[in-house]
Formats: C-alpha cells, structure tokens, sequence
C-alpha cells in the first residue's frame, strides 16, 4: 500500500506526442480479413483486439478520459496502449485497428476528434498513425506531481 502512494510523490517526466483524427477528416482504411473485437474494461476504458485461433496477436486501448490532455487543453476519447505481438508485425494491423476505433468513434459515436499518444521515439508506431489517418496536433513535454501535470515546453 505504502509503495502504491510513493510512486506518487515522485515527479514523473513526460515526453508524448499526440496525434488527431478530426470529423472533417476521417480516413478510409483497406478492409483486413481480421475481426476487430471489443469489451468495456472500466467505465473509462475499452479494449479493442484481433485473434488469431485462441491468441491475441493486437490490442488497443480506448480511454474516455486521460488527464495528459488537459495539458493541451483538450479532453476526449484517446487511444494509447497499444501492441502488436512480433509475428504480426509489418501486416497493417495496428494501422487497421486505430482506424477502426477512431471511425467509430466519430461517425458511431459522434465525436468531434480521436487522439492517439505515442513515445516519440517509437517510430514504427508513428508511422502506423500516419499510415492509418492521423494528423500531427503537438509535441508534449511535461511533468506530473501527484495527479497534476505540468507543461515544461510547447512543440
């Protein structure tokens, strides 16, 4: 318990970059012959994923709500989370999977916007983003004390 309430006192750096996929602009995707399936994790938070026989080879997490945004004055559905297992790589899924959920989301849902958080390193993951649709909105560097979060240097 007490080592669950240190983690937060410790000041954590926050290196992001978030994309966007606005109403006016939802992309189209290749259809895949994979089933994208869903399940409500929380109230804040679904999982959105492809088998293959009994194996989960995708996932993909859909947050309602994440706090990080509120550092770029937004709030809305975000996807993050995600992963591929290494045999599936390369396949278009995690392009196909992003698409899928950010399509729902707006045109199902009717959400104005759809973002998606990614380390800026991760550069095969940012290329899946672009590939599926989204737009560039920041670059974010911030810290987080507590439950608060604080922007250090806009991009």
């Amino acid at each position: 318990m007490i080592k669950k309430l240190l983690k937060y006192l410790k000041v954590i750096d926050i290196d992001i970059v978030i994309y966007v996929m606005r109403k006016d602009a939802v992309a189209d995707f290749p259809v895949l012959d994979y089933t994208i399936e869903q399940e409500a994790v929380s109230c804040n938070k679904k999982r959105f994923f492809i088998k293959v026989g009994d194996k989960v080879v995708h996932e993909s997490f859909l947050f309602e709500k994440l706090f990080v945004l509120k550092i770029i004055g937004k709030t809305g559905p975000t996807i993050g989370d995600c992963r591929t297992i290494e045999a599936f790589k390369g396949k278009s899924i995690y392009p196909y999977v992003i698409n899928h959920i950010a399509r729902e989301e707006i045109l199902k849902n009717h959400r104005k916007e759809v973002f998606i958080i990614v380390n800026p390193s991760n550069l095969s993951s940012i290329k899946g983003i672009e590939k599926a649709g989204f737009t560039l909105h920041t670059k974010v560097k911030a810290k987080r004390f507590l439950f608060f979060h604080f922007r250090i240097e806009k991009g």
